[in-house]
């Protein structure tokens, strides 16, 4: 459904206004004093940030009317208050390009591109890669790749680069142009590997700190990447060619989750394997319908111990989706005669339960439907183990 930019700009301004709090009712606490006045160093970033901001929306198309919008404000604003820069304004956009990735500038500019919007499976994901990129402007990323980067000052003289730092009012606009040019190529390789690092870790702090995202996003994000660097071919971005060693980052992040005390459960926070339950006809009759990642298990039929076939399935579900939230691995999954039925079991629980009435039904017997299920249990748990590898 595509969402008019009418309702953008309402749903964002609700937003901003719910996050800005809305006007005390009358004997509660005054509001907060407002921010406090932007340094130099704060506005010489906005202008740098503002520049390399034209050059990248010249360079890429922007998507004014991204139904995303909203849902990236309502992160922003969630992460903001646990930042090293609780004042800091964004401004987020969303670019149209296959290609995943995105990057931050000074100032506060965001820019996410529609390929990483459809790869993350989460809003945990969504916000670790908010939480990473915001990251890169708190802790002045770029500002500090300028300070010990030779290619600003062989373009800029060092006495004219600190002015343009500084914010000093004899800056000529042409400077600032010229390192926001810079300043665009940092933000595509993501202002290097220690930066990466950093604000990997700062992101998982964020996560945690805000208590409304899961920190394993963080996790499971930077996976996602070392999955695509080993592969899938670079993109018009480049941005494959700026992560060789995102197996590093992996094996970083797992450090700082497990120092952190963070249960490394990657399934809280993705879609790679989910369980779900339906209602289906057949032979003129309606029956349950047990899914693994949308394919079809088990056609439970028979009324067992009072439940219908369709209450059967979504039992089924509910308890499939808990192992599986527990990190289920596929070899705990037995099948395990009871009487004339087979039940489907893991770590002394029953998933689900193939009973005679059942093979009745499909015509065929428990020991056939048991197979056929595992088959697809163990295709599921294949494409997991593919989808999500590193």
């Amino acid at each position: 459904m595509r969402i008019g930019r009418a309702a953008i700009l309402a749903a964002v301004l609700l937003c901003c206004w719910l996050s800005c709090g809305a006007p005390a009712p009358a004997g509660e606490a005054a509001p907060e004093p407002p921010p406090p006045e932007m340094t130099p160093e704060e506005r010489a970033d906005a202008e740098i940030g503002k520049s390399a901001a034209e050059e990248i929306e010249k360079r890429f198309e922007i998507l004014d009317e991204s139904p995303v919008l909203a849902r990236i404000c309502i992160t922003v604003e969630r992460i903001r208050p646990v930042t090293e820069k609780p004042h800091q304004e964004y401004e987020f956009k969303v670019i149209d390009s296959k290609a995943v990735n995105a990057f931050s500038l000074p100032g506060g500019y965001l820019y996410y591109t529609q390929g990483l919007l459809d790869a993350v499976e989460s809003d945990d994901e969504l916000a670790a890669v908010t939480a990473h990129e915001m990251a890169h402007v708190c802790l002045d990323h770029s500002r500090k790749l300028m300070a010990k980067d030779e290619r600003y000052t062989k373009i800029l003289t060092p006495i004219i680069l600190i002015s343009v730092l500084s914010n000093s009012e004899s800056v000529d606009p042409g400077a600032i142009a010229t390192i926001g040019s810079l300043v665009v190529q940092d933000a595509l390789n993501h202002y290097g590997r220690e930066a990466e690092f950093e604000a990997d870790a700062q992101a998982i702090r964020y996560l945690r700190d805000t208590g409304e995202y899961n920190p394993v996003a963080m996790l499971t994000v930077v996976e996602g990447l070392a999955r695509m660097e080993m592969g899938e071919a670079p993109t018009e971005m480049g941005v494959f060619q700026t992560h060789p060693y995102a197996k590093e980052r992996v094996k970083a992040v797992i450090a700082r989750l497990r120092d952190l005390g963070v249960p490394v459960e990657r399934r809280r926070v993705t879609q790679s394997l989910v369980a779900d339950a339906g209602v289906v006809t057949k032979r003129d009759r309606e029956i349950g319908e047990l899914r693994l990642n949308g394919r079809a298990v088990f056609h439970p039929a028979a009324e067992v111990d009072g439940l219908s076939g369709v209450a059967r399935a979504e039992r089924s579900a509910e308890v499939f989706n808990l192992l599986l939230l527990e990190n289920l691995q596929l070899i705990e999954i037995l099948l395990q005669k009871h009487r004339d039925a087979i039940q489907v079991r893991a770590r002394g629980r029953t998933i689900f339960t193939i009973a005679p009435g059942d093979a009745d039904f499909h015509e065929s017997t428990v020991e056939e439907l048991a197979d056929k299920a595992m088959a697809v249990i163990r295709l599921g748990f294949s494409e997991e183990k593919v989808h999500r590898a590193y």
